[in-house]
């Protein structure tokens, strides 16, 4: 800890702050409850859409259906829809992402790239360990790199096997095959204690994680929650819970 954040600056900060009352009242006027899949589906691939057309005009406008009536159309079995696309749902805010994610089992990953490939021939793919990623030539970022448009998930942990064992739920509007919601909030939870995960991005996690479970408490099933955290590390089914609780009192997450 830097001397600037010893316990008395943090109090002097806080009582500072506290005089500028021009927050006071803003976030209580923001939803609180679930969007639910279809609706919050409907906002991000609307704001991605919206974004590509107006701003990467040269960009393929790939959306979540279409991935998912590819890999459909090609047979691939027990896929799960993950990333924002798979939990935006259980979030009170949709928001946009540029990247459709999905998990197929190993046994899976042939076929499902094969069939992602053909649709869209002109997408670069990168062959990782752990994913397929098919990047956009036609998006490039600040240094000149193609952009990620889809990406095909391999199950590289336990607590993931399980969750395309037991822990995929099918919307009953879209028809979509997602993570339950105890699935989404240890997917996150993993993301964010991984030491090999950029700290911009657990940041995102930690927002994500407290949206869903403040959102959705009172359907979470603990037991299962715990019982699947369990399955990152061995005092994961403890500290998942622990995590709840934090979000669930508006509280920091232990870094």
């Amino acid at each position: 800890m830097s001397e600037l954040h010893t316990p008395e600056f943090i109090a002097a900060r806080n009582a500072a702050m506290a005089r500028y009352t021009g927050w006071i009242g803003h976030d209580a006027l923001d939803p609180t409850g679930p969007s639910g899949h279809a609706y919050g589906m409907q906002v991000s691939t609307r704001l991605t859409t919206y974004y590509r057309s107006t701003h990467r005009k040269g960009a393929m406008d790939i959306t979540p259906q279409q991935v998912i009536d590819c890999l459909v159309a090609a047979d691939v079995q027990n896929w799960v829809r993950m990333g924002l696309h798979g939990y935006v749902g259980y979030l009170p805010m949709p928001r946009a992402t540029q990247d459709v994610d999905v998990m197929v089992p190993f046994s899976q990953k042939d076929k499902a790239a094969k069939a992602i490939a053909s649709q869209w021939p002109t997408l670069l793919r990168h062959n990782l360990p752990q994913v397929v990623r098919f990047m956009d030539s036609g998006d490039l970022d600040q240094d000149g790199k193609p952009k990620p448009v889809v990406d095909l998930m391999m199950p590289w942990s336990p607590f993931q096997i399980t969750i395309l064992k037991d822990h995929v739920r099918v919307d009953p509007e879209t028809g979509h095959r997602l993570p339950t919601i105890e699935a989404a909030i240890v997917s996150k939870y993993a993301a964010y204690i991984s030491p090999h995960r950029d700290w911009k991005k657990k940041q995102q996690d930690a927002v994500d994680m407290r949206q869903i479970v403040a959102a959705n408490w009172r359907d979470i099933d603990r037991e299962r929650l715990s019982a699947l955290a369990g399955q990152v590390w061995e005092q994961g089914a403890a500290e998942i819970i622990q995590f709840m609780q934090f979000a669930i009192d508006n509280k920091p997450f232990p870094a």
